[in-house]
């Protein structure tokens, strides 16, 4: 079943800033150190620049004491959120459904 969320869902970063780097009193620099990583790459994560990759979130967690999922869903829900609404509204006018709903449902 689609969820239809009015709101765009927390990013990453918003959650890495407003759950951990902020609270904790961490910095860039040495979230990025403790996890073998050039800052810039996980300041264009933090900024919303950039899409979490899941050698990144097994790094994340790793630093923070959490899991890879728990990373990755947010990115993912971001990503869906994201494409239902804005990126492939129009390509999905031409898209024909060949399963009925209640049958793909039944089927998992």
């Amino acid at each position: 079943m689609m969820r239809n969320t009015k709101r765009r869902p927390a990013t990453v970063g918003e959650i890495l800033v407003s759950e951990f780097l902020a609270p904790l009193n961490i910095e860039i620099n040495v979230l990025a150190e403790a996890m073998g990583v050039h800052r810039n790459t996980l300041s264009r994560i933090v900024h919303d620049k950039g899409s979490l990759t899941v050698p990144m979130a097994i790094k994340l967690a790793a630093a923070l004491g959490n899991t890879a999922e728990f990373w990755l869903n947010i990115q993912h829900a971001v990503e869906l959120w994201d494409v239902r609404n804005h990126a492939y509204q129009a390509e999905l006018l031409n898209v024909k459904q060949i399963v009925e709903p209640s049958v793909a449902t039944a089927m998992h």
